[in-house]
């Protein structure tokens, strides 16, 4: 096997440098800093080494590493992008494989990652609505839970995800598939990303999309705060209907 060694929040000239892969591809737009592994061998794993929140991928189609001079901190890598390179034979085999991802998170110091506008409960209730029914949402899954088999299916047609946060980086794990005459095509993806810059980046957009809106004589921001009360008042329904079919309440960290 040979080990390349990625982290967050140092140079990317020097990660690149000391993570042990001979040479990558390079490009750079407009003070954006690209950093990319393609096409890599099976025998290829690609490691974060943060102590305590060490992640080993394998196999892997491609690892992109991404700086950018706006954040004005020496060109710190900012994100890591890894796709796996994975075949399925079955959806078993394809849930065993996500799953075993997963469980290297659940191992390490990673706390689970749930958003605001969504429920703080544990199994199944994180992807249920307020009728009990399975629904597309951006609330990432439960860790710690093992979806059925025909859940399983029925969820990863609509893509979903698994999210954790720890030591200033989040982790995003996405799976979906897709089956057509080709056979069983599975997309399997883990993201790091510096949390501080996820988040300045993501409330600048927000100001700036509710002020050009109310600008616009759009009312923005009022709409805005009444689809959070909205929203506050589902999330205590779904939490109030998780406690009631056996679930739990988690701590949003």
């Amino acid at each position: 096997m040979f080990e390349v060694k990625v982290d967050i929040g140092k140079n990317i000239v020097e990660t690149a440098k000391n993570s042990g892969a001979p040479l990558y591809g390079r490009e750079s737009h407009w003070g954006m800093e690209i950093y990319e592994l393609v096409d890599l061998k099976p025998e290829v794993t690609v490691t974060l080494i943060r102590p305590g929140y060490e992640i080993t991928a394998n196999p892997l189609f491609s690892l992109t590493m991404y700086a950018d001079s706006e954040n004005k901190n020496n060109m710190a890598v900012e994100k890591i992008q890894l796709q796996y390179r994975y075949i399925a034979k079955t959806h078993v085999d394809a849930k065993l494989f996500v799953e075993t991802i997963v469980k290297q998170f659940n191992r390490g110091k990673w706390k689970r990652h749930i958003k605001n506008s969504c429920p703080a409960v544990s199994g199944r209730s994180n992807y249920l609505n307020e009728s009990g029914e399975i629904v597309y949402n951006i609330c990432g899954m439960d860790p710690f839970y093992s979806a059925s088999l025909e859940e399983w299916k029925q969820l990863l047609r609509m893509s979903r995800s698994f999210e954790w946060e720890g030591d200033g980086i989040s982790a995003t794990l996405s799976a979906s598939f897709s089956e057509d005459s080709r056979g069983l095509t599975y997309n399997v993806d883990l993201e790091f990303s510096d949390l501080a810059i996820d988040k300045r980046r993501s409330e600048a957009a927000q100001e700036k999309a509710l002020s050009d809106g109310d600008k616009r004589g759009w009312k923005s921001t009022d709409d805005y705060n009444t689809g959070m009360a909205e929203n506050r008042a589902k999330v205590k329904i779904l939490e109030e209907n998780a406690v009631r079919r056996g679930d739990r309440l988690v701590s949003r960290n």
